[in-house]
């Protein structure tokens, strides 16, 4: 996908919510929103999608997100994590999760993630008082084709339901018994998202804006629903040549190059007021005019 078409699939996906079969599958739903504690209705939905920051991730940062995101530490949740409050993505090119239904064993694409703040009320059980939370509620969509793609009216579908995350915990609480706590399967997909806010505030990251054209402003200005806001484009920064000297640097002759892997390392987040995790992107280190020693390491091209 391209930057340009993400206001246009924002525009059919608001078509979607207010559609007669978006009501009926939020009929259906509503159960199951309800036992989370909150309500996640088309209006909820368009009221969101009304105000959401747009964003368009390239290519490279995408497959900087499924490098980053195995090893990304298991902070608290913040409420100021994501980059705006609301917030509609598009991914230039898809990502694949397995099914976690060993019945499935299917590879599920996902193409962009929207986000909002919710607060959920969780009814006393007897075995826990009512629980209250403030956090984030994050819905992945997908690509639909054939069939599902008269269906939806859109070139994207949500991809299950939404998923709360709850400020103040980590996401290892997908393996307590509390109620609320997400299953395994939600908290990898939660943890896709926390690494892609992270990386969009970084350093390694630039970020661009496009505005709408003509036309686009033209068929949102029908559509009375989403304004001609611009799309904020996320790729990844060129590297540029530092300069000055150091004259008491000691000097040392390397007889090679050799690649840094990616990492994480803890950081003080000025906008956060906390230390929070930051990516060390991959690199290259050590004289331009000397071999690249590479060791144990498997490039693995994918399509």
């Amino acid at each position: 996908m391209r930057p340009e078409e993400t206001l246009d699939i924002k525009l059919a996906f608001a078509g979607w919510f207010a559609s007669k079969p978006a009501a009926e599958l939020a009929e259906m739903d509503a159960e199951a929103y309800a036992r989370q504690g909150f309500s996640n209705s088309p209006q909820d939905e368009l009221d969101s999608l009304r105000i959401a920051q747009n964003y368009w991730v390239a290519p490279d940062m995408v497959r900087i997100v499924e490098a980053a995101q195995e090893t990304v530490p298991d902070e608290d949740v913040l409420l100021e994590e994501p980059p705006s409050s609301h917030g509609f993505l598009v991914l230039a090119e898809p990502f694949t999760i397995r099914c976690a239904d060993p019945e499935c064993a299917v590879d599920h694409p996902f193409s962009g993630l929207r986000w909002r703040p919710v607060h959920r009320v969780l009814p006393a059980t007897k075995w826990a008082e009512e629980q209250h939370d403030d956090g984030i509620l994050i819905q992945w969509i997908g690509p639909v084709v054939g069939e599902e793609r008269q269906f939806f009216g859109s070139p994207v579908a949500p991809v299950g339901n939404g998923m709360f995350m709850p400020a103040g915990r980590p996401l290892q609480m997908a393996q307590s018994v509390e109620v609320g706590a997400m299953r395994p399967e939600s908290a990898a997909l939660c943890r896709y998202a926390r690494t892609m806010w992270t990386l969009m505030q970084q350093p390694l990251v630039a970020v661009g804006e496009m505005e709408a054209d003509r036309p686009q402003r033209r068929r949102l200005q029908r559509a009375g629903q989403i304004p001609a806001a611009p799309v904020a484009v996320v790729t990844l920064r060129r590297k540029t040549a530092t300069g000055g000297n150091n004259d008491e640097a000691q000097e040392v002759e390397w007889s090679h190059r050799w690649v840094v892997r990616g990492h994480w390392r803890r950081q003080w987040h000025p906008r956060l007021q906390s230390h929070r995790p930051i990516w060390i992107n991959e690199h290259v280190k050590g004289p331009d005019d000397k071999p690249l020693l590479v060791r144990e390491k498997v490039i693995t091209w994918r399509r």
